[in-house]
C-alpha cells in the first residue's frame, strides 16, 4: 500500500545499526500480561499502544547476498540482511579476544561471522547452530586481511524478514526491549478502532477531518498514519507515517493549551478595584512608574474585575520593577477587605518584600511575613500574608485568598503550580525569565501576560564566559571594582563537601578571605535564618565587599553596590537562573560585569546555550531563544517537566520542537 504525499514535509531517516543484543524473536503472548508488561510506562489501557511513536526503523524487506554487500574501495557499507547456510559450526577462539567464529555461505561466497563473547550475549544459541542449518542475520560485511567477515552480527527471526520492523523506546529497569512492539502487534489486530476513538476524543470535539485538516495531513483518515507508523511496507512509509503521527502529537499540545483557556466564570472571584485606590498607593511612591508599571497594573485590575478569574504571567528583567505592579494589587485588593497571599522562593525575600512594602506605602501597611519562626498566624486586621509555599499549610481551612501571587515561579515544580492555581481565585504569577513552559503556554494562549521591558535605571552588564586558563583575571577584575568603590558577588554550586572543595562555598570563602582579608561575607541556604540575615546586613552596609554565595543571591536579594558577578561551574545552572544572578548586578543603574567561570571543559551544547547568555541580554528574547535549544517542556496540567521538548500526554515518546508547535499554531 502506497502512503499518502505530505507537501514539503522532510522525511528524515534515523536509521542506526542495531545492537548486538537486538532482539532475536517475537514473544508469543497476547491480551492482558502484554498490557501489564506497560505498566510503569504508565500504559494502562489498549487505547495507548499504538499512540507510542516508534524511533527508527530496520528495514529486512530485502535480503543482500554477500557479493551486493562486498565493500568498494574500501568503503564499507551500512548493516545488511543475509540468509546464510552454516558451513562450519562455531569454536571459540581464546585470543587475542576471546570469541566465537564460524563459517557461512550465501551459496555463492562464503564468510566469516565473529562473535565477541561478551555480557549479554547468546553464546549457547550461536553454538547450537550445526552445519547445514539456515540463519537470517544482519551486520555489516568487511574485507579483513582478503577475506570476508562479519563482526558482531544479530540473529533475526525469520518471521521478521520481509518486513520493516519499527523499533520502539526501551527503558532499563521500566520496559523491556521489544514490549512495545508486542503490544503494538497486538493491539493493531484487536483494538485499532478504540484507539482512534480515544485519539479523536482527546481533541475537545474536532471531526476527524478536522484534525487532519488543521494538522495539514492529507491522509484519507488516522487510521491510515497508524497503519504507516507500525505497520510500513517500506522505511519511507514508516517515515511518512511519525511524521504524521507528530503533526497530531503537535496539534494536540495547541489544541490544550487552547482548552486550558477556557474557564467559567466564577462570580464570587470578582474584586472592583477603583481606580481612586489605585492612584492613592500610586501618589505615595517617591518615583514615577513606568509606562508598562502603569499598563500591566491596569491590567491586573481588569482581570480581577471580570468574573473568569484571572491567570496572568507578568514577565520582566530583573530591575524592571515587577515588584510594584504586585505591591499595589495586592494593598488595594487587602483596602477593600479581600485575604492576598503572596509566595516567595526563600524567608529572606519574603522579609525583603515586607520592608520594602513598608518602606514605600508606610510602616502601618497591614503586610506580614511568615517564616518558619513564626509560631502563630495572626490573621486579624486581614494582613497581607508573605511568605515560602510552607505557608499554604497554615492557610488549611482558610477560604481561598482572592489574589494569589508568586514570586518567581521556576522554583516550583508543574503541579506545584497547577496545585496553586486551583488555591485562589485570581492567580498571578512573576518571573524575570519565563521558563519555556511558561512561554509556552504565553504563546499558545492559556495564560494571559504582561511583559515589563522599561528600565526605572540605564544599566549596561557585559557577560564573560571565563576559562580554567583566565582564573586571575577574576581576581584582577574583582581588586579593580573593590577600588571603584563597588562590590563583587560569587556564586558557587555547592554550600560544603569534602569531596568537591573547589566547589563550595565554605572552601571558597576560605581562599578568598587569603587574598581579600576581612573583606569577604558567607550567605548560603543551610545557615540559620538568623546569621543569613546578619550576614546579608554587613553585606548591604558595605562593611562586606566580596559575598560568596550559593544561589540565595539569585532570586530578589539586592546588594546596592554589587557590580561584579561570578558564577562558578556556571554549566550546572539554567539559562533563567543565571539571567536571574545576573539581574542582581547594578540595580542602581550604571555599568556592571558578569562572568561564567568554567573551570572544566563543557559540551558544545553546553557551550551553545551559555552563549545565549552573552548574545541576549532581553529576558524575553532570552527565553524565546532557550525554548529553540530545549523546547518547550510539558503543556499540560500533569506535565512534570519544565524544559526540554514538549510531550504530548496523548502520545508517546514524541519530543516536539517550538518550531513544530508554533506551525500548528500559525495554521489554525
Amino acid at each position: 500500500m502506497s502512503f499518502w504525499p505530505l507537501c514539503g514535509l522532510p522525511i528524515k531517516s534515523k536509521m542506526q545499526p542495531p545492537p548486538i543484543n537486538e532482539r532475536n524473536a517475537v514473544e508469543k503472548v497476547s491480551g492482558q500480561p502484554l498490557l501489564d508488561r506497560l505498566k510503569r510506562l504508565g500504559i494502562t489501557s489498549w487505547c495507548e499502544p499504538l499512540l507510542c511513536l516508534p524511533k527508527y526503523f530496520l528495514d529486512y524487506s530485502s535480503i543482500s547476498t554477500l557479493k551486493q554487500a562486498l565493500p568498494q574501495m574500501d568503503v564499507v557499507a551500512g548493516p545488511k540482511l543475509f540468509s546464510l547456510i552454516i558451513s562450519e559450526k562455531a569454536v571459540v577462539v581464546p585470543k587475542p579476544k576471546k570469541r566465537l567464529v564460524m563459517t557461512a555461505t550465501d551459496g555463492m561466497l562464503s564468510v566469516k561471522i565473529v562473535i565477541f563473547i561478551v555480557k549479554g550475549v547468546d553464546v549457547h544459541t550461536w553454538k547450537a547452530f550445526k552445519e547445514g542449518d539456515k540463519i537470517y542475520l544482519r551486520g555489516v560485511l568487511q574485507n579483513w586481511n582478503g577475506k570476508l567477515q562479519i563482526t558482531g552480527p544479530a540473529l533475526i527471526d525469520p518471521q521478521m524478514v520481509g518486513k520493516v520492523i519499527p523499533v520502539y523506546e526501551k527503558r532499563r529497569s521500566v520496559v523491556a526491549e521489544g514490549a512495545i512492539y508486542d503490544a503494538t502487534r497486538y493491539a493493531l489486530e484487536h483494538h485499532l478502532k478504540e484507539t482512534i476513538d480515544y485519539l479523536i476524543e482527546s481533541y475537545h470535539g474536532l471531526p476527524e477531518a478536522e484534525i487532519l485538516r488543521r494538522a495539514r495531513l492529507k491522509a484519507p483518515s488516522i487510521e491510515v498514519i497508524l497503519r504507516a507508523a507500525h505497520q510500513p511496507m517500506s522505511e519511507d512509509e514508516g517515515m511518512r507515517g511519525i511524521a504524521g503521527m507528530r503533526r497530531l502529537a503537535a496539534l494536540s499540545v495547541v489544541e490544550n493549551a487552547r482548552h486550558l483557556k477556557k474557564r467559567a466564570p466564577v462570580p464570587e472571584s470578582v474584586v472592583s478595584i477603583p481606580d481612586t485606590l489605585i492612584q492613592k498607593l500610586i501618589a505615595k511612591l517617591p518615583y514615577p512608574l513606568t509606562g508598562d508599571q502603569r499598563r500591566t497594573i491596569s491590567e491586573i485590575v481588569a482581570d480581577m474585575a471580570s468574573p473568569l478569574p484571572m491567570r496572568r504571567v507578568l514577565s520582566g528583567d530583573v530591575g524592571s520593577g515587577k515588584t510594584l505592579p504586585i505591591m499595589i494589587a495586592a494593598l488595594a485588593t487587602q483596602n477593600l477587605g479581600h485575604r492576598v497571599v503572596i509566595l516567595t522562593p526563600n524567608c529572606l525575600l519574603a522579609e525583603q518584600f515586607v520592608k520594602e512594602c513598608k518602606t514605600l506605602f508606610g510602616a502601618d501597611s497591614q503586610v506580614v511575613s511568615v517564616t518558619s519562626g513564626t509560631k502563630k498566624l495572626d490573621l486579624s486586621g486581614n494582613p497581607i500574608l508573605v511568605g515560602t509555599t510552607a505557608l499554604l499549610s497554615r492557610l488549611k481551612g482558610e477560604p481561598p485568598p482572592a489574589l494569589f501571587c508568586v514570586d518567581e515561579e521556576q522554583k516550583m515544580s508543574v503541579s506545584q503550580k497547577v496545585n496553586l492555581i486551583g488555591f485562589a481565585s485570581n492567580y498571578l504569577q512573576a518571573t524575570a525569565t519565563p521558563i519555556p513552559r511558561t512561554t509556552a503556554l504565553i504563546t499558545h494562549g492559556a495564560m494571559d501576560v504582561s511583559v515589563l521591558k522599561e528600565m526605572p535605571v540605564v544599566k549596561s552588564i557585559t557577560t564573560h564566559i571565563v576559562t580554567a586558563g583566565e582564573r586571575k583575571r577574576l581576581f584582577e577584575h574583582t581588586r579593580k571594582v573593590l577600588a571603584s568603590g563597588g562590590q563583587v558577588a560569587i556564586v558557587y554550586p555547592i554550600v560544603s563537601d569534602v569531596e568537591q572543595e573547589k566547589k563550595s562555598v565554605v572552601a571558597a570563602a576560605t581562599e578568598w578571605d587569603k587574598h581579600f582579608p576581612g573583606l569577604v561575607g558567607v550567605v548560603h541556604g543551610q545557615m540559620k535564618e538568623a546569621d543569613k540575615v546578619a550576614a546579608v546586613d554587613s553585606l548591604k552596609s558595605g562593611k562586606k565587599k566580596i559575598a560568596v554565595v550559593s544561589s540565595v543571591i539569585e532570586i530578589g536579594l539586592t546588594l546596592p553596590s554589587l557590580r561584579s558577578l561570578i558564577v562558578v561551574h556556571a554549566e550546572r545552572y539554567g539559562t533563567s537562573t543565571l539571567h536571574q544572578l545576573r539581574g542582581r548586578v547594578a540595580r542602581l543603574g550604571g555599568k556592571g560585569y558578569f562572568f561564567l567561570f568554567l573551570p572544566e571543559a563543557v559540551a558544545p551544547e553546553t557551550m551553545q546555550r551559555l552563549r545565549l547568555l552573552v548574545d541576549y541580554s532581553d529576558g524575553f528574547t532570552l527565553s524565546e531563544k532557550d525554548a529553540e535549544l530545549r523546547g518547550y517542556g510539558d503543556l499540560f496540567e500533569d506535565g512534570e517537566r519544565q524544559s526540554g521538548n514538549s510531550r504530548s500526554t496523548i502520545f508517546r515518546f514524541v519530543d516536539l520542537t517550538p518550531s513544530e508547535i508554533h506551525a500548528a499554531t500559525i495554521h489554525n
